[in-house]
């Protein structure tokens, strides 16, 4: 009997090392992949959307989360924005693309090959912010409105357990904003884009040159981008929502506006 009982222990254990191997393997290769932060001629957002990237039809392992980080001064920290992505399933195309159901993007239709995940509502920050994702240890400690960085130091207090898996930032100036979790600076100024897409085969986490952004032409459900464009702007470059990125890395050229 005692034998008995110490196989099945070692059965269930061997199962938790096997899901832990699982979904350390997964969150590897979780990237955020597009963000809309700004709706053309709008007082409200409803076509904001952020998209993640990941192997299809997998799961996102628990306590995985996307975080829109205030860096201005005097807001150092706080989260402007949160989801949970733990436990949702990446579509056949392999993204999740999350929106607002609150405030509807009408006309912008979403394929059925990505995960679509409908939440109360989308307010990531403006000026400085970086948009992260991360797993967390202390997962009941995140909400929005909270202080990732109480001394303002620029690092995520480590109290909150979060692991940065990728993201990227923009600053209005270096001088007093802060970028968090390793998030390269994409953009510096005062118009910041309005979106942002990582090319297309572009895996590298963390990795500025990985993306172009730009503002974004109206209607609201536009998927077009204006001026002023990145330096790295390709042609053919355009928003996706839920779909493949386009757009493939070329030798810098000069902003376009």
């Amino acid at each position: 009997m005692k034998s008995r009982n110490a196989s099945r222990i070692l059965f269930v254990l061997l199962g938790f090392i096997i899901a832990l191997l699982a979904g350390a393997k997964v969150s590897a290769q979780i990237r955020l992949n597009e963000i809309e932060v700004d709706t053309p001629n709008s007082g409200a957002e409803p076509c904001e959307y952020i998209e993640v990237a990941g192997p299809p039809n997998t799961t996102v392992p628990a306590d995985v989360f996307f975080l829109s980080i205030d860096g201005d001064s005097g807001q150092l920290g706080f989260v402007d924005y949160i989801a949970n992505l733990g436990g949702l399933k990446f579509g056949s195309n392999g993204t999740i693309t999350i929106v607002s159901k609150s405030d509807t993007c009408f006309g912008r239709n979403f394929p059925r090959e990505t995960k679509l995940v409908q939440v109360s509502s989308i307010a990531m920050g403006f000026g400085a912010e970086t948009f992260l994702l991360a797993k967390s240890a202390n997962p009941k400690k995140l909400f929005e409105g909270q202080d990732l960085d109480v001394n303002d130091d620029g690092v995520l207090d480590a109290s909150l357990g979060l692991t940065p898996i990728d993201g990227i930032a923009w600053i209005v100036d270096s001088g007093r904003n802060k970028t968090y979790g390793g998030a390269p600076v994409i953009f510096k100024g005062t118009e910041w884009p309005d979106a942002a897409t990582r090319f297309k085969g572009e895996a590298s986490a963390f990795k500025a040159s990985a993306w172009y952004y730009g503002e974004v032409a109206p209607p609201e459900n536009s998927t077009s981008y204006k001026g002023p464009l990145s330096s790295n702007f390709p042609q053919g470059g355009k928003l996706t929502p839920g779909a493949p990125n386009v757009g493939t890395a070329q030798p810098s050229r000069t902003a376009r506006n």
